[in-house]
């Protein structure tokens, strides 16, 4: 995939965006309980968020009692976070260069950003390269199959932002060492509508419709895909017996 624009003009899009929007900058806190349910979060175990935004995910995290790490492209982003997870470990950081050792979280996520990265393989290969063995690993991506895009133009709004299929995702995630455990779909815009919000007959009905087609939407056409990941294990070298000239030898396969 070819770069649309330079890292700096991300970087300057996201800390205007952080700087005019500020804790409302994304999605409100109650939005990221479903994310903890995904994560079967564990007490005194480690987290990253990769593009903590506002840092509510962490917040979630925290409040789990988990040692948590966050970090954004944006500045701004960044002391936003300090002020919501302040017993978080923040920093301005790029996701396709992690300033952390291998094999050190237990969790990481990264809700709504791969998708904007220069280079989603190196993204992904820097989550693989930071986890455990046992880690369990969510992203959170664009579906461009998505039906809404047909009233939006075929994309959503942000900088440099890539859409693929499941298919296409899946491709990047397994091919860059995660193995797919489970795939969600991202129903927070529907969970958050409420029916009765305005007793108006037609919105009601609206609303109702929106909903029943939300809920009964297939994965291949959902608006995101949440997916479950784990590092794809090698498997280890196993000694077999052969025979060679007449003598028994042992050679790893």
């Amino acid at each position: 995939m070819e770069p649309k624009v330079a890292k700096v003009e991300i970087k300057e899009y996201y800390e205007r965006h952080h700087r005019e929007r500020k804790e409302k900058s994304w999605r409100p806190f109650e939005a990221y309980r479903s994310i903890q349910k995904f994560l079967n979060m564990k007490k005194g175990k480690k987290l990253l968020d990769i593009g903590c935004g506002t840092g509510y995910l962490l917040k979630t995290a925290e409040l789990k009692g988990l040692i948590t790490y966050g970090i954004d492209l944006s500045k701004e982003a960044v002391n936003i976070s300090k002020t919501i997870a302040n017993n978080s470990q923040l920093s301005i950081a790029d996701g396709e260069k992690l300033p952390f050792c291998d094999g050190c979280f237990d969790y990481v996520t990264c809700l709504g950003t791969l998708e904007h990265f220069l280079d989603a393989n190196k993204g992904v290969q820097e989550m693989v390269r930071v986890s455990k063995n046992s880690a369990t690993i969510c992203i959170m991506v664009p579906n461009i199959n998505f039906f809404g895009w047909e009233f939006q133009n075929k994309g959503t709004r942000q900088i440099n932002e890539f859409l693929l299929d499941l298919r296409g995702w899946s491709e990047i995630l397994e091919n860059n060492g995660l193995a797919i455990k489970k795939i969600y779909q991202d129903k927070w815009l529907i969970n958050r509508t409420n029916l009765l919000e305005d007793k108006n007959p037609l919105r009601l009905l609206k609303r109702l419709f929106s909903k029943l087609r939300w809920t009964f939407l297939p994965l291949n056409l959902t608006y995101q895909f949440i997916f479950i990941c784990g590092k794809i294990q090698q498997r280890p070298k196993i000694a077999r017996a052969y025979i060679y000239k007449g003598k028994s030898k042992r050679k790893d396969s």
